[in-house]
């Protein structure tokens, strides 16, 4: 195996730890009997087939030399050098992990497992030994099945798919399964092998029209297929999901060479077969946080059966499998060039692990378990300090986490010494650093994108104790812009007596208090120069709560741009448009595009809004193309996408009335980008018509 992508000279260097651990673990056995070198040796096996480096394997066949008490680390380090004993010390000590236990020393535990952090090659040669023991674990007696078992479950599975270790993780859970649900592991491989032939066939049937389709468009590819694994239907099935309802039963990947010719045969499948509603998932414009990236799609193909279909590029596949293996490979390693995102991800894994204070042998499973499931993270800070924040967390959230006065003069953030949006979500082992300045104001949008509810709750703080004035003076210009439209002088409006009448039928106390009432949306200027004009107190209108809104997008409504807002889902409105607000019961204002069909254009609700500028963001928006044929206008409309820089989040063809067309919502980053994707799609032949969906 090792021939197949290493030199003769690497193979030569790891032959060197062979003859030492054929002297470590001569004349010992295992349980199951067989000489103990055969461990080792399989375990460099798993790893081989992974390509690790030289170091790697060669630290594999002796990774027990220590624990078992056959060498010291300066022995190890005078034979094989520094990193190799490092990599097997590290691996001693989680051997001895219940002596430590026992010594009662939890910040030694804390220690040892932060150091074997340092290593990636450690964490690959502890997933390939309990790999292996997994595989010959019925030879040990029930208690000690189940404590392997738990370990690996709680521990070692969830660090591999952190790590998107998808091989390694998917044969642990596989045999964890057959020993914990042995009945349902077997009924569920009899049911799959019962019809196997049948399933076989109509994979390859449906590989094979695939095959004559990319073919006749020239495109360079592999093809592979796949019945679902125990485990996964499994899973499936324990959430209450029938058989019949398990979509990816049957499943093909198709790897190309290129991200472009992943979006063609996409375009070319689902041209061909229609497509299961909101089925289409993009991981190569979204990846996941495991680095993995594909595109996929679930389609009634061949025999009027549902496939999965998986295309990404070789290079995808690999890290798909491997995870960061992948980047700690023979290749990798040689040059030198090991991944950023390893380094991140490891480091992540480190933070999880250091935090915790762990007494007990069984405390520590519990408390990793829960470390690895639950939505916290933990940042640092430039002197090294550990931030507990939520998931989803922004440098703002950080920020307040700090001080009240940090959050409130914060101006910018770097995350991992890179310069970041206020908006960034912070992952697991960042390190961020504030920009601050003395006398910056937090903004009120602010609102909209932080997590904490402490955050939240000291931005609010500082507008109603600190900006008082701001509202005063904001109210007051909205007051004096209704009086300048009713052609009334504001300092006659106000004069003691109407001062008075409002504030005692609307239990205030001044004029700065009516004023404040007005910028703060409790009360439309409207409404108190009623209340004013006819001298008594008319009915109350509807007034509106003070909700979060979730938007990100900054609009200028009434002149001010710190008046709460939500976005119209009927019209989805798109930077750049011509836009009204409307003044909702209770909910705010909800910005709608002036082509709404759903506003009432002479409704006393309606309020002057603007876009401020453009942030960047993206903004959804739905089409329908009507199409005379599909042929390749799915393909077509796919690459237009992707070269205009929108994103497609759906696609679906629908024949209704004998009319066909195509359903897509997709996110634009202005009115003008929308314009011109429409204006190219109206160009493509059988493409009758495009129009942006209102509901």
């Amino acid at each position: 195996m090792l021939e197949s992508y290493m030199d003769s000279e690497y193979i030569k260097f790891i032959n060197r730890y062979y003859e030492q651990a054929k002297i470590v673990y001569e004349g010992m056995k295992r349980e199951t009997g067989e000489d103990y070198i055969f461990h080792p040796i399989s375990v460099a096996y798993i790893l081989a087939d992974l390509k690790m480096d030289p170091v790697t394997i060669g630290c594999a066949l002796i990774h027990e030399a220590i624990s078992l008490g056959k060498m010291t680390y300066e022995e190890i380090e005078n034979m094989f050098g520094t990193e190799s004993a490092i990599i097997v010390n590290s691996i001693s000590k989680i051997s001895n992990l219940k002596q430590t236990f026992k010594i009662n020393n939890p910040e030694k535990y804390r220690r040892i497992i932060v150091g074997l952090s340092e290593s990636p090659a450690t964490l690959f040669i502890k997933f390939a030994d309990r790999l292996h023991n997994l595989r010959t674990l019925k030879v040990h007696d029930k208690e000690h099945q189940k404590y392997i078992i738990d370990e690996t479950q709680n521990i070692y599975i969830p660090i591999a798919h952190r790590l998107g270790m998808k091989k390694v993780k998917s044969e642990m859970e596989d045999l964890c399964l057959q020993n914990v649900a042995s009945s349902e592991y077997n009924k569920i491989l009899e049911r799959i092998n019962l019809s196997k032939d049948e399933l076989e066939s109509a994979l390859i049937k449906m590989k094979d029209e695939i095959v004559q389709i990319l073919e006749a468009h020239n495109i360079k590819f592999e093809i592979l297929y796949r019945v679902k694994s125990v485990r996964g239907i499994y899973n499936k099935i324990s959430i209450g999901k029938k058989w019949e309802d398990i979509y990816d039963l049957l499943g093909l990947r198709v790897l190309v060479d290129t991200v472009e010719d992943c979006y063609r045969v996409i375009g070319l499948i689902q041209s061909k077969y229609p497509p299961i509603p909101n089925r289409f998932k993009d991981y190569i414009s979204n990846p996941k946080p495991n680095l993995y990236q594909s595109l996929h799609t679930t389609v009634f193909g061949e025999g009027k059966r549902i496939y999965e279909v998986q295309i990404r590029t070789y290079d995808m596949d690999e890290i798909a499998e491997k995870g960061v293996a992948s980047h700690w490979s023979y290749k990798e390693k040689i040059d030198g060039s090991v991944k950023k995102n390893l380094d991140m991800m490891l480091e992540q894994f480190r933070v999880l692990v250091e935090v915790n204070d762990i007494e007990q042998n069984m405390e520590f499973f519990g408390n990793i378990k829960e470390s690895l499931k639950r939505n916290e993270i933990y940042v640092y800070t430039p002197k090294g300090d550990i931030i507990e924040l939520p998931a989803g967390a922004t440098p703002i959230d950080f920020a307040y986490k700090i001080h009240s006065e940090v959050g409130n003069t914060t101006t910018g953030a770097l995350v991992n010494s890179k310069m970041v949006k206020l908006d960034h979500s912070l992952c697991d082992g960042d390190m961020v650093e504030l920009i601050t300045q003395k006398g910056h104001a937090p903004s009120k949008g602010w609102l909209k994108i932080v997590k904490t509810e402490a955050a939240k709750s000291r931005i609010k703080s500082y507008f109603y104790k600190k900006e008082r004035e701001k509202y005063i003076s904001l109210g007051k210009e909205m007051m004096l812009n209704e009086c300048k439209k009713r052609n009334l002088d504001i300092n006659e409006v106000f004069n003691d007596e109407n001062v008075k009448k409002v504030c005692t039928s609307l239990n205030l106390e001044t004029l700065e208090d009516i004023y404040f009432s007005v910028s703060t949306l409790r009360y439309l200027p409207s409404s108190i120069l009623n209340r004013i004009e006819v001298q008594e107190v008319k009915k109350k209108l509807p007034t509106l709560e003070r909700k979060s809104d979730k938007s990100t997008n900054a609009i200028i409504i009434a002149n001010s741009t710190d008046i709460l807002y939500t976005l119209a889902s009927c019209c989805n409105p798109v930077y750049g448009e011509d836009i009204v607000g409307y003044i909702t019961k209770g909910y705010g204002v909800k910005i709608h595009s002036k082509d709404c069909p759903n506003i009432d254009k002479n409704s006393e609700r309606l309020i002057e809004a603007s876009w401020e500028e453009n942030p960047g963001s993206r903004y959804t928006t739905k089409l329908k193309v009507y199409v005379d044929d599909i042929g390749d206008i799915l393909l077509k409309i796919i690459t237009l996408s992707t070269k205009m820089d929108i994103i497609i989040d759906s696609i679906n063809l629908i024949n209704r009335n004998k009319e066909l067309f195509y359903d897509i919502s997709c996110k634009v980053k202005n009115i003008d980008s929308l314009n011109n994707f429409i204006d190219e799609v109206k160009t493509m032949n059988s493409v009758k018509e495009v129009e942006r969906i209102f509901i």
